[in-house]
């Protein structure tokens, strides 16, 4: 291996531990930020928890697009998909903080991590992609660990537990949108329009079921909005040092971390039946993504 080589070998193993340190901050943020949600939810309303989750997100980013004159990035050649787009993750937003008000941490966001399954699927009628059997089969399986973990039919069911699965597939619909915008829009604008929808839908809304908050109240709704902007900030950056194919297995790291701070701080552990349907969820969609990276290897090894 010759010097320059060498380097650029050292430089992205550099870039890899950059991005995965990132990475790593941004699921401990967000992790923190559904831990808030969920104290908040049992004193206010869903609404005003999304209301202070999107509000005090949206301020620090027009106050980052003002310091740097970034306004330019407002203008969007697809305007009708990026406002699909920020209804989306608002819909997948507000269903989740409802959910974490009747059921356990650990479940909300076990059941929030089959999105990745639904992209898969999604993918081939709206992109356009080619599915392979073993990533349908890897889709299936991970269905089967949805099926493990609500288990239908063999206890009784909370009307709730819909609801993570309804957020899992808004959040599919939303990731299949943001490749489609990838194309068009700079992704300061895409970041932009990722707040509006929701902060205009719960500014309107939110006096309707207003409680004003005590000190602590205040603290966690600006909280759940600065961990918000931090962590989007943590992801992106992420990618900018470290390729999508090592960084997306981190994601599962999550399920760890909601299943400790259920653990810890509500005294929820799951059952061994909803531990099984975890780690089926996070397999299949390792295997998925780890089928995708040969799929792009492949694609630009026949580019070249």
């Amino acid at each position: 291996m010759s010097v320059a080589e060498d380097a650029a070998a050292d430089r992205e193993r550099r870039g890899r531990l950059v991005g995965a340190a990132f990475m790593v901050l941004a699921g401990l943020l967000f992790i923190t930020l559904d831990t808030i949600s969920k104290f908040l939810v049992a004193h206010y309303s869903f609404v005003q928890v999304t209301w202070g989750r999107y509000v005090f997100s949206m301020l620090p980013i027009l106050a980052l697009y003002a310091a740097r004159g970034q306004f330019r990035y407002l203008r969007t050649r697809r305007p009708g998909l990026q406002l699909l787009r920020s209804a989306l993750l608002f819909l997948a937003s507000a269903l989740f903080v409802l959910a974490l008000r009747y059921l356990p941490l650990a479940d909300v966001i076990t059941l929030n991590h089959s999105s990745p399954l639904l992209v898969t699927a999604l993918s081939v009628p709206l992109l356009a992609e080619k599915v392979g059997w073993r990533r349908w089969a890897a889709v299936i399986v991970g269905f089967i660990g949805v099926l493990v973990v609500v288990r239908p039919g063999f206890q009784e069911l909370h009307w709730a537990v819909a609801l993570p699965l309804v957020t899992a597939t808004a959040m599919a619909f939303y990731n299949v949108a943001t490749r489609m915008l990838a194309a068009t829009d700079h992704p300061m604008t895409t970041i932009f329009y990722t707040g509006l929808v929701g902060t205009i839908v719960t500014v309107a809304t939110v006096p309707f079921v207003w409680i004003t908050p005590d000190f602590w109240g205040w603290v966690g709704l600006v909280a759940i909005g600065l961990l918000g902007f931090v962590g989007h900030l943590a992801y992106i950056h992420a990618f900018t040092y470290a390729a999508p194919s090592f960084l997306a297995p981190m994601s599962y790291l999550g399920l760890a971390w909601g299943t400790l701070a259920g653990w810890a701080l509500f005294a929820h552990l799951p059952d061994l039946g909803t531990f099984l349907g975890m780690g089926i969820i996070a397999g299949s969609g390792l295997y998925i993504i780890y089928r995708e990276s040969i799929r792009r290897r492949e694609r630009h090894g026949a580019a070249e």
